[in-house]
């Protein structure tokens, strides 16, 4: 998007960027590329946990 040059370091856990002849700032802002999150109603996300008495009883129906 901005006409950079990447690469991982040696370790593998770094990556170096790096300006190149076609580095540029674009005419159109990134964050217009993305969703307006905010006016929109955000769904919240829940995390259900079984409890393990419905575990132990589904384990007993596929045994049988």
């Amino acid at each position: 998007y901005f006409g950079m040059d990447h690469n991982v370091d040696q370790t593998g856990k770094s990556v170096i960027i790096n300006k190149t002849s076609n580095t540029r700032i674009p005419e159109q802002r990134f964050s217009e590329h993305l969703k307006d999150e905010k006016g929109e109603e955000s769904q919240k996300r829940f995390i259900l946990k079984r409890d393990n008495s419905s575990i132990d009883k589904e384990d007993n129906q596929v045994g049988s």
